[in-house]
């Protein structure tokens, strides 16, 4: 590359980037897997297989193409600068997954083969104990709930949901809550929960708000 011509670029080894794709795409699923094995989120991990496919891949391909030319380079921050991203991310863990992913695509994208995989295994073994630890408490009774409360022109307290909850004999933890303006979500913890009991739940908080949204999951089955 001619660093005196910051026009000037150099043409990507059509080899080096099948290879760098075809290993971004193994390590995406890997990655996913791990991730599977290993969150503490209550959340579907299905959603991640074709998040991490597409993520590690694009880093691949713009890294491969932007390290030819210091303007692309300048023109990929020109167009970041305007990317506006409206969706929060509410658990910090979700952006650890998320900034691995990133970091194994610029490693690939760079032609750095041998670090990316040492780092990546790394990472993936140090994984390995929330796996077993997961694993280990795969049976369990514990159940976690969403109420998601919509149409908040009345509010709903925690100190109401703890109140009306307990008041039908409930005992619970709340791991979460978020307000979000039009919504009210808590997430709540119950230990030895009947699914069939789900129904009382949604009768007794419909009394607090009729537009109420319910998400119940135990042992990774989601219901809503």
């Amino acid at each position: 590359m001619d660093f005196l011509n910051p026009y000037a670029t150099v043409d990507v080894s059509l080899i080096d980037l099948i290879r760098n794709m075809g290993l971004a795409l193994i390590m995406a699923v890997i990655w996913t897997f791990v991730v599977s094995k290993s969150t503490r989120l209550i959340v579907d991990t299905r959603q991640y297989l074709p998040v991490f496919l597409l993520i590690i891949p694009s880093m691949v391909l713009i890294i491969s193409i932007i390290k030819s030319s210091i303007a692309l380079s300048l023109g990929l921050v020109g167009a970041l600068s305007i990317v506006r991203f409206r969706t929060p991310i509410k658990e910090p863990e979700e952006l650890l997954y998320l900034f691995v992913a990133i970091a194994v695509g610029l490693g690939l994208g760079a032609n750095q083969i041998v670090a990316t995989l040492v780092g990546f295994t790394s990472i993936c073994l140090g994984f390995l104990p929330l796996a077993v630890f997961n694993k280990s408490s795969k049976n369990s009774r514990n159940t976690f709930i969403d109420l998601i409360f919509l149409n908040q022109k009345s509010r709903v307290s925690v100190a109401d949901v703890k109140y009306k909850l307990l008041s039908i004999g409930y005992e619970f933890q709340i791991k979460r809550v978020s307000d979000a303006g039009e919504s009210t979500e808590i997430l709540i913890d119950i230990a030895s929960f009947d699914m069939a009991e789900l129904s009382d739940i949604k009768n007794a908080l419909e009394t607090l708000q009729p537009d109420v949204k319910i998400i119940a999951t135990q042992n990774a089955r989601i219901i809503t």
